[in-house]
């Protein structure tokens, strides 16, 4: 191998670039079989890149523009997204979805994969080059093992994960700066900048960090004779570099943990057990040429492909005989360690902050790639390996591969056996090949570099047809008809209201296409709101889905509602000429986001509700006190016997929109809902499952059978509620309300709300319907004086009003920024102050 005293020789900055250049060439590769953009229509959005990351950041653009940045009215009814930003939004890369058209979405995303692929390799190959202080050319070549290792690749819809993988390599590089010269401060910066790009995958390396650098004391040549006092003066400002570099971070990182806590519940809760994930042998054919499965996603096993060549190369390690003994046990030690993680499942959840996590197992496996692929650096830069060594490399790997057929069952695959295989062996003869001379080395070279850019390219495009994908004109054509419909609301109402669909294309489509609506999914998506709406009829899934009942929606502001066709707009709505491809229709009741009623609305009990429909008419009742039921139940019900599955007749109480709810079942197998024998979908859907679904409009007397495909059972029988809404009656109470509604209101994004209300008889409490949140998180002045913040209906906001006009001002503060703040100006005096002293001593922080 090349050595170099120079800190970056030349050499070393070509080939960094060379791998930067390797890597991106690899991806178009992919992209070409694909038939992804630029190459065709597919793209490489799927999963939670396009249902959760886009929609966020798209958001993030829009509240940008008004002056909002962490808290916005799209979020279910209103919710802080400083969690979603530390989570989900933080990386650099993103400036590419913010600063292009939202249309260029797809684009955006092939160049961000692009992007990061090869900043992942150049990042890997500066951190091999220094480890190794080698400018082979080989090692961008052997880079490209860590750009597409199977994490990187499966895990890519986790766009936030990527950044701090892509930055390991370098805090690694920063801790043996550490360790070796005792300079401190790249290892604070790299780490800093792990913290706030995202503190989760942060977490997993700051823990390999301690795991290395203890094998890095014990294995490295340069470290031979060092002192135990000197190991520990050079733990301690590991420990105190990691402390600080954390706690600088956390104004940003204490309110986004808030914010999670209370989503997901006991991020570190401390949860260990002892029992195991999956049995051992099954992890050595996770280095198997294209064996990467769905269930490797969900719940399956650790994603730890880097190369069949990268195997090889490990395995010639630990025959090297120029490899010390101490090297080896310590190496050997150190994936021990991480297999020990993969298989216990209590260690697992350390890495995972002693939580369980939802799909994506083992989020901390690059990490074992990463340091695997240090150790074939070793043995690619030793000279050829001797015949003893290359033998039983090619006897082991025989083994490996006899034993494929048993491990595979149903899908053994000769064509990924002989894949296998050729990668395998041609590695070897390779190898043997770099110890000739001229020419001989030259076609090991090559050969190399062919077997290893094809590997890690050919694994990657089979892994990737794995996913579900979506195309780049589909998300165009979703965009622009439904921003086409929103421009075409907002350009005849520019107040402020709620605007909602009853299709859905992702759970986050409100965010994505810039309306107020109340879907939304996330990790960060705890909200008072969100059980309120259950109760309300919304169901869990989409939230909105097929909707609720006309008095919910107009107290919850929901003004227009658009549809693709697939479903029937609500009856009662008035339809709307937009002149676009999807149909819209108005809320003649929808109330406005900020109104005055009966005080009694503090006093209904949501959750202890039953009946969503008896529900609505306690809360409309207690906004106007004397208002009777809106919604009235079916009359004269009458169960057919004969019928297949359920059926019964039953009388329209009053003329107006008839609706259906089967509350407290978990069967989620979907049923036929028809009507006087026509078909109107299927109830027990994700998308409906305990909701309220219409059943059209019908005349006071009419008689109506209505048919439920699922088996006759008492159990669905007793559940089944069917109501009318009285109109007349939702008309005199919403005029009522409207009545009281509030002018000079203001709403910004970021969290601010101002308005006048005029307060007395009937109108001692302001409802806004936003989320309501404790803590203080929403502060009210009323009249120049701070008032409480009133929980009304058990998930939206509420004031109560003084007699007369009523001057109010809301705001928002995120829980925990505070205590952030002072920890990280802390931190940052602490930082300061240590420099200033380093600098005084004259050693900058070095004391080698």
């Amino acid at each position: 191998m090349i050595k170099t005293r120079d800190p970056f020789t030349g050499a070393q900055r070509r080939n960094v670039a060379l791998s930067f250049g390797l890597g991106a060439a690899l991806v178009l590769c992919i992209y070409f079989v694909l038939g992804f953009w630029p190459f065709g229509d597919g793209t490489m959005l799927t999963g939670d890149l396009n249902g959760l990351y886009v929609a966020y950041l798209t958001d993030l653009k829009h509240r940008l523009t008004e002056g909002g940045f962490f808290y916005s009215f799209s979020k279910l009814c209103g919710g802080s997204t400083l969690g979603l930003f530390a989570y989900y939004m933080a990386s650099p890369f993103n400036l590419l979805i913010l600063l292009a058209p939202t249309r260029m979405i797809p684009q955006m995303v092939q160049l961000m994969f692009l992007l990061r692929t090869a900043c992942t390799g150049a990042a890997f190959c500066f951190f091999v080059q220094k480890h190794y202080d080698s400018a082979s050319p080989l090692l961008p070549v052997l880079s490209q093992g860590y750009a597409l290792c199977a994490y990187c690749v499966v895990y890519s819809q986790n766009i936030i994960w990527m950044d701090v993988a892509m930055l390991a390599p370098l805090v690694l590089w920063a801790l043996e700066q550490l360790v070796d010269t005792g300079r401190h401060w790249p290892l604070f910066w790299l780490v800093l900048a792990c913290i706030l790009l995202n503190f989760y995958t942060a977490w997993e390396v700051c823990l390999f960090s301690v795991l290395y650098f203890f094998w890095y004391w014990a294995a490295s040549p340069r470290l031979a004779g060092r002192s135990r006092r000197l190991l520990g003066r050079r733990l301690g400002a590991f420990a105190a570099t990691g402390v600080l570099a954390a706690g600088l971070a956390m104004a940003l990182l204490y309110p986004a943990l808030v914010e999670i806590e209370e989503s997901k519940g006991a991020l570190f809760g401390m949860d260990f057990t002892l029992g195991t994930n999956f049995s051992l042998p099954q992890l050595l054919y996770q280095f198997f040429f294209g064996n990467f499965f769905w269930e490797d996603v969900t719940n399956g096993l650790p994603n730890i492909y880097c190369g069949v060549f990268c195997a090889v190369l490990a395995v010639l390690f630990f025959l090297s005989g120029k490899v010390s003994r101490r090297e080896k046990l310590a190496s050997a030690g150190m994936l021990a360690a991480l297999v020990l993680s993969f298989w216990v499942n209590g260690v697992d959840l350390v890495w995972h902050g002693f939580k369980e996590p939802v799909w994506f197992p083992y989020r901390y496996s690059f990490l074992f790639s990463l340091f695997l692929l240090l150790l074939a650096a070793r043995a690619l830069l030793d000279a050829r390996p001797r015949l003893w060594a290359l033998g039983a490399a090619a006897a082991l790997g025989a083994v490996w591969l006899a034993g494929y057929h048993a491990s595979a069952g149903e899908t053994f695959s000769v064509l990924k056996l002989a894949a296998c295989a050729g990668v395998w062996y041609g590695t070897l003869a390779c190898l043997w090949l770099l110890g000739a001379k001229r020419t001989g080395a030259l076609l090991g070279a090559a050969g190399l570099c062919v077997l290893a850019c094809g590997d890690m390219t050919a694994n990657s495009t089979l892994a990737l047809r794995k996913f579900e994908t979506y195309t780049k004109s589909g998300f165009e054509s979703f965009y622009d008809e439904n921003t086409a419909v929103v421009d075409a609301l907002r350009a005849r109402d520019d107040g402020y209201y709620r605007i909602e669909k009853n299709f859905m294309r992702t759970l986050n489509d409100p965010m994505l296409l810039g309306y107020w609506g109340i879907s939304h999914y996330s990790s960060t998506k705890a909200s008072t709101a969100k059980p309120m709406l259950e109760q309300l009829g919304y169901v869990n899934y989409t939230v909105y889905g097929w909707g609720s009942t006309a008095v919910a929606d107009s107290l919850l502001g929901i003004k227009y509602v658009y549809s693709d066709g697939s479903r029937p707009l609500p009856a009662g709505y008035q339809p709307l000429e937009t002149g676009t491809a999807l149909t819209a229709a108005e809320n003649p009741w929808a109330l406005p986001l900020a109104w005055a009623g009966g005080n009694e609305a503090l006093a209904v009990d949501v959750e202890a509700s039953s009946n969503t429909f008896r529900l609505q008419n306690e809360m409309l009742s207690a906004l106007v006190p004397g208002t009777p039921d809106a919604l009235l139940a079916a009359e004269d019900v009458e169960f057919d016997e004969e019928a297949s599955g359920i059926g019964l007749w039953f009388t329209a109480p009053v003329s107006g929109p008839c609706y259906l709810a089967v509350p407290d079942t978990e069967n989620l197998l979907p049923a036929d809902v028809k009507v006087d024998g026509e078909l109107l979908g299927e109830y027990f859907q994700g998308d409906s499952l305990g909701g309220v679904f219409p059943l059209g409009s019908f005349e006071a007397g009419q008689r109506v059978y209505f048919e439920l495909g699922v088996e006759d059972t008492p159990e669905y029988r007793d559940k089944i509620q069917i109501y009318s809404l009285d109109t007349d009656v939702l008309t005199e109470a919403a005029d009522t309300l409207k009545a009281g509604a509030a002018t000079g209101l203001s709403i910004r994004e970021g969290g601010a709300i101002d308005l006048v209300v005029e307060g007395g008889e009937g109108r001692e409490l302001l409802v806004l319907p936003f989320a309501y949140e404790d803590g203080g998180r929403w502060t009210a002045v009323c009249n120049g004086e701070e008032v409480p913040v009133e929980q009304v209906f058990e998930g939206m906001m509420g004031v109560k009003l003084e007699e007369g006009e009523n001057v109010i001002q809301l705001r928002y503060h995120h829980p925990g920024a505070a205590a952030g703040v002072a920890v990280s100006a802390v931190s940052a005096a602490a930082a300061i102050v240590w420099f200033a002293a380093e600098k005084r001593r004259g050693k900058g922080g070095k004391d080698a």
